[in-house]
């Protein structure tokens, strides 16, 4: 494993970079492959990560893999752990689509204010998400698992990125995510690359299928197949009315789409407490 530098220009913090990857990465990932710049390299190997980690006031499991597969839960857990025992303000910025062990969760519990948690619920239709998301933990699984975490006392956000927009009714994710005590979320259009773009056009469902054509290549900030800007602006301002009306806060997302509106709420910088 490594830890690099920071990969957006968002985050002041180190990335910790497994070396067990997906065995099938989700249809808009990018980074599967990604290699790190040796100059951008921190630290190498368990114990150099474990050294090193607790230099920083705190570090991004991950964005290359999800630090939760099965094959990275205990080391998660380890680094996390052993961190926090050598500097208690160490802040971890995690983000997930599998399960929590249950292990993890009681640490998490324990060390709640010295923690930003992100669990990834795109939408709510477990076949779309099996297809563009596989290997991943169930939606339901997923809310099972927020609900659980907030009754302990642990902030959650949930991750709606990339969201894709596949007709569903806008109200219904916040509205359910409401119900299991959501109170922030965060929203992204995303920005997809040709080879993520042509897997999403031909996976098996039509509502994919129909959203990975709606994107149109911008040459932006990061060049890449997205919504055209003024279709873009008007879903997402409708979705952070949706959420609001539902209790939620919602802020969108920068690091892919910097060309946003400043009327929406924009998020721009990671900063805690919990994010």
């Amino acid at each position: 494993m490594k830890l690099a530098k920071a990969m957006y220009s968002c985050h002041d913090v180190p990335v910790v970079i497994f070396d067990n990857r997906c065995g099938a990465p989700c249809l808009y990932c990018n980074l599967f492959n990604q290699t790190v710049s040796r100059n951008n390299i921190l630290a190498t190997g368990d114990k150099g990560v474990l050294k090193k980690l607790s230099d920083f006031k705190g570090a991004y499991f991950s964005p290359t893999t999800d630090c939760f597969l099965p094959a990275n839960a205990s080391l998660t857990h380890a680094l996390i752990a052993r961190t926090w025992a050598i500097n208690p303000r160490f802040v971890p910025l995690v983000v997930t689509k599998q399960v929590i062990p249950d292990k993890t969760i009681q640490l998490f519990t324990q060390n709640k204010e010295n923690l930003v948690l992100q669990i990834s619920v795109p939408n709510l239709d477990e076949e779309a998400v099996s297809i563009l998301e596989p290997g991943t933990a169930k939606i339901s699984d997923r809310l099972v698992m927020i609900k659980r975490l907030i009754d302990n006392g642990i902030k959650v956000i949930v991750v709606v990125m990339p969201w894709f927009n596949l007709d569903e009714d806008i109200n219904l994710l916040p509205q359910k995510l409401a119900k299991i005590g959501v109170a922030k979320a965060i929203i992204d259009t995303g920005v997809l690359q040709n080879k993520q773009r042509d897997q999403m056009i031909n996976s098996n469902n039509q509502l994919i299928k129909q959203a990975a054509l709606k994107l149109v290549f911008s040459n932006g900030k990061k060049n890449g197949y997205t919504l055209p800007r003024n279709i873009r602006n008007n879903l997402l301002r409708k979705a952070v009315i949706a959420f609001n009306e539902s209790g939620i806060k919602l802020v969108v997302c920068t690091a892919d789409n910097p060309d946003l509106e400043d009327s929406l709420p924009l998020c721009t910088e990671f900063k805690h407490h919990n994010f």
